[in-house]
């Protein structure tokens, strides 16, 4: 653990790759460079480089200050990898808004070796956030003065939300991209509707995809493929991906609906998701993909389930148990991949 001040002129002397990658990275932006390169998640598709200018950045920071009422010399939590955009900004918020930094290696549990510290901004995928309640520490030794617990990268389960909601702490989901320089929207862990930050921008394309432009994105609107209900100028929910929307003999089906329900209810951790395999009838054919044990009377058992919430024509046809799944470079599951190497090998 380090903890310091990344305005001042000696910092410390680097013991890890990541220390020496927040290091050159703080260097950097002292140095005045106005853009930096990183790449996006590849959620859907090969990893892309972006480049993202400097006054982004601080608009991105400054943003999120006033958001949660940041003040000088108040401490964040860095245990993100500096090369992707969430991990970068930790930094340049400390950098722009005077913030001290505690610096931890990237790990699934952050908190595991840190000794106790008071933590006002603190940024977590998913995953990490559940190994930290599993593993019983006492959190108000770290966040019983925090402004902001920031979950994003993915989605956030409902059992992890269930947990969560409980904890004295300020907890939300965040929004955002490369392309929007991390969050532009959040919500609380009991709202279903993201609210935005700041003089963001919101709209839609003729899909009703969310689209997106405040001074984080150089005043420029970036398109999105998600698709969202908007509710005002400033609040949006979110139905699911265009790109993830299965055409089954014309009707749409948005799986991250089927998904987000099957993890509601289903009584034990599972591995799974949903996609569309071709169909010479239907054009495509809704199958969950799983792996694990998924015996014959579960299958019947959830598909009797989603029957109470869905029509029969949205339901999986089949259920398909893969090996191993794939995984896109930032973690995530890589469900084309994974589909197209199953197809292959039939």
């Amino acid at each position: 653990m380090q903890v310091f001040s990344p305005l001042s002129d000696q910092l410390f002397v680097p013991s890890s790759d990541f220390e020496r990658e927040v290091l050159a990275f703080c260097e950097l932006w002292k140095s005045g460079q106005p853009s930096f390169l990183f790449h996006t998640s590849g959620s859907t598709g090969t990893p892309k480089p972006i480049w993202v200018s400097r006054d982004a950045m601080e608009a991105s920071a400054l943003s999120t200050g006033d958001w949660l009422q940041l003040k000088p010399n108040d401490v964040v939590l860095a245990s993100l990898p500096v090369h992707y955009i969430a991990g970068a900004m930790l930094l340049v918020r400390a950098l722009v808004l005077n913030l001290k930094v505690c610096l931890v290696s990237p790990s699934i549990n952050p908190l595991e070796r840190l000794a106790p510290i008071s933590i006002q901004l603190a940024s977590f995928v998913p995953n990490q956030w559940h190994a930290i309640l599993e593993s019983g520490i006492d959190l108000s030794l770290f966040f019983a003065g925090s402004k902001g617990i920031l979950l994003g990268g993915s989605a956030i389960s409902d059992a992890l939300k269930s947990r969560s909601k409980t904890l004295p702490f300020p907890i939300f989901e965040t929004y955002g991209m490369t392309e929007t320089v991390s969050h532009i929207a959040y919500r609380s862990l009991k709202d279903s509707y993201f609210q935005t930050l700041g003089s963001v921008e919101i709209g839609v394309d003729e899909r009703a995809c969310l689209k997106i432009k405040g001074l984080m994105t150089d005043n420029t609107w970036v398109q999105t493929n998600d698709i969202v209900s908007i509710e005002d100028d400033s609040s949006f929910e979110i139905k699911g991906r265009f790109d993830r929307v299965i055409n089954s003999a014309g009707r749409k089906i948005h799986p991250e609906e089927l998904e987000k329900f099957i993890s509601a209810n289903e009584n034990q951790p599972s591995s799974f998701f949903i996609e569309a395999i071709p169909d010479e009838v239907y054009g495509q054919q809704v199958t969950l993909f799983y792996s694990g044990d998924w015996s014959l009377a579960r299958q019947s058992a959830m598909q009797d389930i989603l029957r109470s919430q869905f029509e029969s024509w949205q339901l999986p046809k089949q259920y398909i148990q893969l090996s191993s799944f794939q995984f896109t470079s930032s973690g995530k599951i890589d469900r084309l991949k994974s589909v197209a190497l199953y197809l292959k090998s039939k």
